[in-house]
């Protein structure tokens, strides 16, 4: 050891010499700590005790141990030493105190090694804050600028690799006072070459009085071996842009950093920019013993103030990742929070402005030792208004699911199975979880019989760090069991039909309005199994003439080159649930016949009180009459109406109807042309929507009332499942009637319906807890 001193200890001319240091020396030199930490157990040297005379020392001489105990400087048991500093004191003059130690092997370059420390709590708290320790030194009132302490780092051969002191604050990568989860301060040192040992010195500026001291408690100084760790070893802050001001009413600080790493989600660190400028910034870092893998996330658990919580912060708040010091990853909370909602099924923005406390991983996708959450200067923000870190943790990385074809969201046939995998994941093993948060197995992946409903499960990535189990955050994976289309469904029906030789009639695929088909697809085939589809255009030789089908693009089948009576070729319309499989197919059924007569256009007009419909027709022969007819699905038809022509003249036809009674929502209406001979002919499938409000289908009669009152259904729907409730000037309910059931253009009794007072009521009808008419009556 270069430069060894023995303590001893001179007083009223008695000699002692400690021999317990060597039974340190002897128990420890090749000692490792169980919890991944290689210590520093070597002392190579110390400051030398100064001898001073004064009138206590007129008959013997007196000594100041600069360093008290160096020994203790070399185990970890809560013991330490002590480096005295003085620009002068009690007659001495100025003394400077430091302590060597040194490591069993060569340290590999940019390995952090940690210095734990105590002494003048302000001093600590102002290097803890980086680039602002200058300032926070005039706030804390420290001894920044007096009490200076140098580290330096030697190689094997005692050339200086790194030296660094605390004078004016640490803006040096090399280093840094940090915090541990107990509030502890440490020095952080990342020599950029091999080093053996360091040496730490406690110093004075000449600038400080005399007969002033500093001391120093170095505890002992180690750096990590690459074992399983998740969790940060240590935190320290910094800032950019804040005002002296600021600091002085409270703002741009960091409040109890050590918390967000203690392993208690109740307990929070607390980052604020208060009164910063623009362009002020205040973040805090977070420091992990060993390097991540590429696959690892960092799990963030933050919460605050929903009047904090807003669109400027959600673009002002940055999570950043680094390697060393090489910036791998930055990313803010609202572009975060979109990724979070598509895997994680999590509202994180959403969460975070009810006030809730939400975790939450974050994926750099390289490897990084360092962490930080930074917060930019926020305009109109109170001092007191801050960020709450709750937890930060690093953890395995998620299962992926970004090579599957479908990616985290799965869509299968009712009844079907299902096996779910992830594309790739990291540890050793998946863990899955129903919605609900229940723990169903571990595997490969999920395996689920016969699936007949919607369902979210959730899986995770699992490892084993030392005998303790980790996990990722949880993907969620959607599956949709999506309905099997039946034929009753959906069918083809003419949506331009003009029948004259030779003209285009175009099928329409219509799926009717109760199908309950999430995502329905239409295509044509010739073939009863669908397969293959019909693609562009086909053509088929007819021997004297051709017949073209062809599909639109927007999915219609377009006929052209049908001549009179003749019937169409068997063509199949197939309606498929999404991308799934899920399918039927049914021949299209022919319902109209290639006759010589020409349809023009068939509209449909809203009026006040119902429908109007108007029809253009080419007489190229004789119309007997014309039938009106209805439907509100577009399957069953009733007849409205006939309209008498009887007329035998040739020419050109224009035609009007009114329905006084149609349903509210959608109508279909079609006419059927009959000739003088009988026969009939479609025309096109037209739809209306008529869009009377509620409150003028249905009506309480008489009014004002002298007997039972009837409530009067104008519509023609059928209405199941309705309330109605009578209040009082006061919005008291003073009548209440469940009613099963009303039929289309009909009324039932009130037969319940107490006397009421004279005056004037509001009667409400509800149907599912809305209220579709209100009528003011008077009794």
């Amino acid at each position: 050891m270069k430069g060894f001193k023995f303590s001893v200890l001179k007083s009223h001319g008695t000699f002692k010499v400690s021999l317990a240091f060597f039974v340190f020396i002897s128990f420890n030199a090749f000692s490792r700590s169980s919890d991944g930490k290689i210590y520093a157990e070597n002392l190579e040297n110390y400051s030398p005790d100064i001898v001073y005379g004064g009138l206590e020392c007129l008959f013997t001489s007196c000594v100041k141990e600069v360093v008290e105990n160096p020994s203790n400087t070399l185990e970890d048991n809560g013991s330490f030493s002590t480096l005295y500093s003085s620009p002068g004191l009690l007659g001495l003059g100025g003394y400077n105190g430091f302590i060597e130690i040194g490591f069993d092997d060569i340290v590999p370059a940019n390995t952090p090694t940690y210095i734990r420390v105590d002494g003048d709590q302000n001093l600590f708290q102002a290097l803890l804050a980086g680039t602002l320790g200058d300032l926070l030194s005039d706030v804390l009132g420290a001894v920044l600028g007096m009490q200076i302490i140098q580290v330096i780092a030697y190689d094997e051969s005692g050339n200086v690799v790194l030296d660094e002191n605390s004078n004016g604050g640490l803006s040096s990568g090399e280093m840094k006072v940090v915090m541990d989860e107990n509030g502890e301060f440490y020095f952080r040192i990342v020599p950029q070459s091999p080093y053996k040992s360091i040496r730490i010195a406690n110093k004075s500026s000449a600038l400080v009085s005399l007969e002033t001291e500093f001391t120093l408690d170095v505890y002992h100084a180690f750096h990590f071996d690459p074992l399983c760790n998740y969790l940060p070893e240590f935190v320290s802050y910094d800032g950019d842009g804040i005002s002296l001001d600021a600091l002085g009413l409270g703002g741009g600080t960091v409040s109890a950093p050590q918390n967000s790493i203690d392993g208690d989600a109740a307990t929070s660190s607390s980052l604020s920019t208060g009164l910063a400028g623009v362009a002020g910034s205040m973040s805090q870092l977070f420091y992990f013993s060993n390097i991540s893998d590429q696959s690892d996330e960092v799990m963030v658990t933050i919460s605050g103030d929903p009047t904090l919580l807003n669109l400027e912060l959600f673009s002002n708040l940055s999570f950043i990742a680094y390697d060393g010091d090489t910036e791998v990853y930055n990313e803010d909370l609202g572009a975060l929070a979109d990724e979070l909602l598509g895997l994680l099924k999590l509202d994180l923005l959403g969460l975070l402005m009810d006030g809730e406390q939400v975790t939450f991983p974050i994926s750099p996708d390289l490897p990084f030792d360092r962490f930080e959450i930074k917060v930019n200067s926020l305009l109109d923000v109170d001092v007191f208004e801050a960020l709450n870190i709750h937890e930060v943790e690093r953890t395995i990385g998620m299962p992926s699911f970004e090579a599957s074809a479908s990616g985290n969201e799965y869509a299968i046939c009712e009844g079907e199975s299902l096996s779910i995998s992830p594309s790739s994941y990291t540890g050793t093993g998946l863990k899955w979880y129903d919605e609900a948060g229940n723990y169903i197995g571990t595997g490969e992946s999920l395996n689920l019989n016969s699936v007949n409903s919607d369902e979210t499960y959730y899986v995770a990535s699992s490892d084993n760090c030392d005998g303790t189990m980790m996990e990722s955050a949880r993907v969620a994976v959607k599956v949709d069991a999506l309905k099997v289309p039946q034929l009753e469904d959906y069918q083809a029906l003419p949506s331009v039909a003009e029948y004259g030789e030779g003209e285009k009639v175009v099928l329409e695929p219509f799926l009717e309005l109760d199908a309950d088909i999430e995502n329905p697809e239409f295509y044509w085939s010739f073939s009863p199994d669908g397969d293959p589809e019909i693609v562009g255009e086909e053509i088929i030789d007819k021997g004297d003439h051709d017949v073209t089908y062809r599909v639109l693009p927007n999915g219609d089948m377009e006929i052209e080159g049908l001549v009179a009576d003749e019937e169409i070729d068997e063509v199949y319309l197939i309606l498929q649930n999404g991308e799934t499989g899920c399918k039927s197919v049914q021949a299209v059924e022919q319902v109209f016949k290639i006759l010589p007569l020409t349809w023009g256009s068939f509209l449909a007009k809203e009026k006040e009180s119902g429908i109007e419909l108007n029809w253009f027709v080419g007489l190229d022969r004789g119309v007997d009459k014309f039938i009106v007819q209805r439907s509100f699905t577009g399957v069953e038809w009733m007849i409205l109406g006939e309209i008498n022509y009887e007329n035998s003249v040739l020419g050109e036809g224009s035609f009007d109807f009114d329905d006084d009674n149609p349903a509210v929502g959608n109508n279909y209406y079609r006419v059927i042309a009959v000739d003088i001979e009988g026969e009939m002919e479609y025309s096109k499938v037209i739809r209306a929507e008529f869009q009377q409000a509620f409150y003028h289908s249905f009506s309480i009669s008489p009014n004002p009332v002298y007997e039972k009152p009837k409530l009067y259904n104008r519509t023609g729907n059928l209405y199941n499942d309705l309330i109605l409730k009578a209040f009082d000037r006061n919005g008291i309910v003073v009548y209440h009637t469940a009613i099963d059931e009303v039929a289309p253009w009909s009324h039932i009794t009130l037969d319940d319906n107490i006397k009421l007072q004279p005056g004037v009521y509001v009667y409400c009808l509800f149907m599912k807890g809305e209220i579709i008419s209100r009528s003011k009556v008077i009794w």
